[in-house]
C-alpha cells in the first residue's frame, strides 16, 4: 500500500495542480434600467450568468458613476462606495439567498474605521471617494491640521481622521470642483467576499445569480450645505460588475457535475455572512439596559454593534437634518460601562466585558483598550499588526463634533448629545467620532458541528445586555444596531436551482 507523506517532505510533489483554463474579464450590467436614484427607480439589479465560466469573487468588483444632480455640495462619509446602499442581498430565480440590511452603517459606522488603515484609506481617496491626506477630491491640504474650538481635541490630528469637506463634490457651476465622479468597490455579501470559485455554469440559466442594490436616501450618505431629505439628489448610473471569469471546458465542467452527484446532488461554498437588526436605548437612563436581537442562527460567530442617535430635533438648539451630519458613521458609547450577550440563559462572556463609561470621570477617557481589543477579537484581526485599522484615541469613542449654532457641552457620556439635549453629530471636517464595539463567540461553544453559538436549534431568546453608569445613556433615546456574523452555506444543486443553510 502506497503511504502518504506530508506535503513538507514529499519531494515528489514538484507541480501545482492546474487544469486547462483562461482567465478573462468581463462586464455585467443591470437588467432592470440604466439610471436610478433613490426616488424612483432605487433597486439596481445585475444578473450574473455564464454557460462556461467560474467566477472569481475576490478579483471581481463593483462600478458606478454618481453624479450630484443638486445645486448643493456635499461631504461623503466614511465607508466607501457602501454609503450609498441601505440594503444589499443576492438572489436566485425569485429566493432571497442573503439580505444585509443597513449596509451603509455596517461599513461607515464599525468596518471602515476598524478594518481599514491609512495606507488603505489612501487608496479609498482614489476609488471610493474617501478622505486621504486631502480636503477635496485632489485637493492638497497640508497633512497636520489643528483642532480647535469649544469641546474638541487639543493638539492636532492626521487628516486621515477628520471628514471629507462638505464642499468636496458641487452641485456644478464651480470652476475646478466637478460634480461626476466614478466609485469602484468590492462586491458585497458573503457569497462574493469568499475565496472559492462561483461555478455559475451549474446555475440554470433562466434564474441565474443576481445581485441587488437598493439605494438610500441622498441625506445618509454624508454632509450636505443644504436639505436634501426625500430628494432624488444623487444619480447613479454606468453601473457594472467587472467580473474575473476563469473559462473551463466541457471535460472540467462535467467534473464538476461527476463531484456534484457524488455529495448528494450538491456543491457547497462555505463562507459568512451578517444580518442586521435594531433595537432601542431610551433616554436618561442607567443600570441594566436588554436590547433584543431577534436573530436566530445555527452558528453565531461574532456580534458587532453601534449605539447611536437619529434624533436632530435639538431641543435647546437649532434644529437639524440628516443632510448636515455624518450620522451614519457617529456612535457613542452611552456612559456604557459594560456589556454581554444572553442567548437563552447562558451569558457571553461569563464576565462583562469593560467600557469606559462616562469620558469625564478619571482614568475613563483612556480606558478603551479592552473594547478594541475585544472588536478585534469579533472581527478575526487580533493578530494581526494592525489589528483595529485607523482606530486611535483621536477618533474612538470621542465626543468632538460641534457646529455653529449648537452648544458644545464636555466630552461626558461619548455620546449623541452634549447633556443638555442638543445633538452634536459631526460636521464638516471635523474629527471622525466612531464608536464600534464587538464580541466573539466562537470560542464559547463546547460541542457542536459548527464552531459558533447556537441561537436556532433551541429558538432561544438573544439580548445584548448593557450596563450603563451613573452618567445615563443621555438626552435622547438611542438606536442600538447589531450586526451578527453567522455561518452560511450555498449549495448548488444538480437542478440549477441555489440553497442555503445558515
Amino acid at each position: 500500500m502506497e503511504q502518504m507523506l506530508p506535503g513538507a517532505i514529499n519531494y515528489q510533489d514538484i507541480l501545482p495542480v492546474a487544469v486547462p483554463a483562461v482567465a478573462r474579464r468581463r462586464r455585467f450590467y443591470p437588467q432592470n434600467g440604466t439610471t436610478f436614484n433613490s426616488v424612483g427607480s432605487s433597486e439596481i439589479r445585475i444578473e450574473l450568468p455564464s454557460q462556461n465560466s467560474l467566477l472569481d469573487p475576490i478579483h471581481s468588483y463593483l462600478e458606478f458613476r454618481v453624479t450630484n444632480t443638486t445645486g448643493l455640495a456635499f461631504g461623503a462619509d466614511i465607508g466607501g462606495g457602501s454609503i450609498f446602499f441601505d440594503e444589499v442581498s443576492v438572489e436566485q430565480g425569485g429566493t432571497v439567498l442573503a439580505k444585509q440590511q443597513a449596509h451603509n452603517r455596517l461599513h461607515a459606522g464599525i468596518l471602515s474605521a476598524s478594518q481599514t488603515n491609512d495606507s488603505g484609506q489612501l487608496m479609498e481617496s482614489v476609488s471610493e471617494i474617501q478622505h486621504g491626506l486631502n480636503s477635496f477630491n485632489g485637493g492638497g491640504a497640508a497633512q497636520m491640521v489643528p483642532i480647535a474650538g469649544a469641546g474638541a481635541l487639543l493638539g492636532s490630528v492626521l487628516v486621515n481622521r477628520q471628514h471629507n469637506a462638505n464642499t468636496q463634490v458641487n452641485g456644478g457651476g464651480v470652476a475646478g470642483i466637478d460634480n461626476v465622479f466614478t466609485v469602484t468597490m468590492p462586491i458585497p455579501t458573503g457569497l462574493f467576499t469568499q475565496d472559492k470559485l462561483i461555478p455559475l455554469p451549474l446555475v440554470a440559466s433562466n434564474a441565474p445569480l443576481t445581485l441587488v442594490l437598493r439605494l438610500c436616501d441622498p441625506s445618509a450618505v454624508g454632509v450636505w450645505t443644504g436639505n436634501v431629505e426625500g430628494l432624488a439628489a444623487l444619480s447613479i448610473d454606468r453601473v457594472n460588475v467587472v467580473a474575473q471569469l476563469v473559462e473551463v471546458g466541457g471535460d472540467v465542467l462535467q467534473q464538476f457535475r461527476q463531484m456534484q452527484a457524488m455529495s448528494g446532488g450538491q456543491l457547497s461554498i462555505p463562507t459568512t455572512d451578517i444580518e442586521h437588526s435594531q433595537g432601542a436605548l431610551p433616554a436618561l437612563q442607567t443600570g441594566e439596559q436588554i436590547v433584543r436581537v431577534p436573530i436566530r442562527k445555527r452558528s453565531i460567530k461574532s456580534l458587532l454593534f453601534q449605539i447611536n442617535s437619529e434624533d436632530f430635533t435639538n431641543p435647546g438648539g437649532v434644529a437639524s437634518n440628516r443632510s448636515t451630519n455624518y450620522n451614519l458613521s457617529f456612535g457613542g458609547n452611552a456612559s456604557m460601562d459594560s456589556y454581554q450577550l444572553k442567548v437563552g440563559s447562558v451569558v457571553y462572556p461569563p464576565t462583562p466585558i469593560s467600557c469606559w463609561g462616562r469620558a469625564d470621570v478619571a482614568g475613563n477617557a483612556l480606558a478603551r483598550g479592552e473594547c478594541a481589543m475585544e472588536l478585534a477579537k469579533a472581527l478575526g484581526t487580533l493578530g494581526f499588526t494592525n489589528p483595529t485599522g485607523r482606530l486611535s484615541t483621536t477618533m474612538y469613542g470621542v465626543n468632538n463634533n460641534t457646529a455653529a449654532g449648537i452648544a458644545a457641552g464636555p466630552l461626558s457620556d461619548g455620546d449623541n448629545d452634549d447633556g443638555l439635549g442638543n445633538m452634536v453629530c459631526t460636521q464638516t471636517e471635523d474629527v471622525v467620532s466612531v464608536c464600534p464595539f464587538g464580541l466573539d463567540l466562537q470560542s464559547f461553544q463546547h460541542e457542536a458541528i459548527e464552531s459558533g453559538v447556537d441561537s436556532e436549534t433551541m429558538a432561544q431568546e438573544t439580548n445584548l445586555i448593557l450596563n450603563i453608569s451613573g452618567g445615563g445613556t443621555g438626552a435622547s433615546e438611542k438606536n442600538v444596531h447589531t450586526y451578527l456574523i453567522f455561518d452560511q452555506f450555498y449549495y448548488f444543486n444538480s437542478d440549477g436551482s441555489i440553497t442555503f443553510s445558515n
